[in-house]
């Protein structure tokens, strides 16, 4: 069931840039399995570890990892201003600020799959996001409709994590939403300016910049230092930063470079799926037929989302036939 959504992709349920090559689709599948469990991990790593030096410790020994395969793979460094400054960005934005908010958040009460939730704002701001600094991603109803129907899937998965939460985390909640909205930035920012960059390398200085920028936050914040109990948050901490961080943003940056950064985003429409299934797995929570409608939901959001055969439907029951279509979708299978 984890791989419901990808081998749609795969299959062509799904029509648009996500359905590409094979390649695309398994790394797009592992993706969303791996991250669909670092919410969980991040709450496990968070009973043996304070969030900013736990998030810090994370990237640190990622960088670590990275560095040695760059050179095992001749993974060519940023060559210019430019790209250095690209580095910087992402270094602060995403591994500093996102990590850091969404660490932040899950330690003062958020639940995991309200979190879920929360950063499943990710897609619509990465459209926004895209629509003002990509010419070939612009934002429209049909990306607006397929996200909102796609949230709402996540939101009906998670339906009794709504109803928990108080208004003592509203501030936390809002950490994660910001969150999202620093991933976005960071996506779109390297969808532009990150094209000729490689991702071995360049996740090495970036994740290098975030572990030092939590580094920091966490002496700020006067976190106590100390080695993180085992399993809880050593354990966690070398699985998020190997499985969670080494293996999946290389991909992730590696996909960002073959399709479009909104495209890629809904893999924070999957990732709560995946989650819940891990849940009910692995754990004591429990996956039923409401669930099983919103994962419906929530694929059938991503291909009204994506699909142009969905698109020239809408353009006709809106009479809209003369309308261009997006120019960041293909050409639509024939089925």
């Amino acid at each position: 069931m984890a791989m419901d959504g990808p081998k749609a992709l795969r299959e062509g349920v799904i029509q648009g840039p996500m359905a590409t090559s094979s390649k695309q689709s398994a790394a797009f599948a592992m993706l969303c399995l791996i991250w669909g469990s670092t919410w969980l991990a991040i709450r496990i790593g968070l009973e043996g570890a304070p969030p900013f030096l736990s998030a810090s410790l994370r990237f640190a020994v990622a960088s670590i990892v990275l560095v040695p395969l760059a050179v095992v793979f001749r993974s060519k460094w940023p060559q210019n201003r430019t790209e250095w400054a690209l580095v910087g960005f992402v270094g602060i934005v995403l591994f500093t600020a996102d990590y850091g908010l969404i660490y932040w958040g899950e330690n003062n009460g958020v639940l995991s799959g309200l979190s879920a939730i929360l950063f499943a704002t990710f897609p619509l701001q990465t459209a926004l996001v895209a629509n003002a600094f990509l010419k070939a991603e612009r934002f429209t109803i049909q990306k607006m409709l397929g996200i909102g129907v796609g949230f709402g899937g996540v939101v009906l998965i998670f339906r009794s994590q709504l109803g928990i939460a108080g208004l003592g985390q509203v501030v936390p909640m809002l950490s994660i939403v910001l969150a999202a909205t620093c991933a976005a930035f960071a996506t779109v920012a390297v969808k532009r300016w990150g094209h000729d960059t490689e991702p071995i390398s360049f996740n090495a200085a970036a994740m290098a910049v975030g572990a030092a920028g939590l580094a920091t936050v966490s002496l700020i914040t006067r976190e106590p230092w100390g080695i993180p109990t085992w399993p809880q948050g050593l354990g966690a901490i070398l699985y998020l930063a190997l499985a969670g961080s080494v293996v999946t943003f290389v991909a992730w940056q590696w996909l960002l470079k073959e399709m479009p950064a909104t495209s890629l985003s809904y893999i924070a429409l999957i990732i709560p799926i995946v989650a819940v299934l891990l849940g009910a797995g692995l754990g004591n929570e429990t996956f039923d037929l409401i669930d099983l409608a919103g994962a419906g939901i929530v694929l059938l959001g991503i291909y009204v989302s994506t699909s142009r055969r969905a698109a020239a439907l809408a353009r006709t029951a809106m009479g809209l036939a003369g309308a261009d279509p997006d120019p960041a979708d293909p050409p639509a299978r024939k089925t």
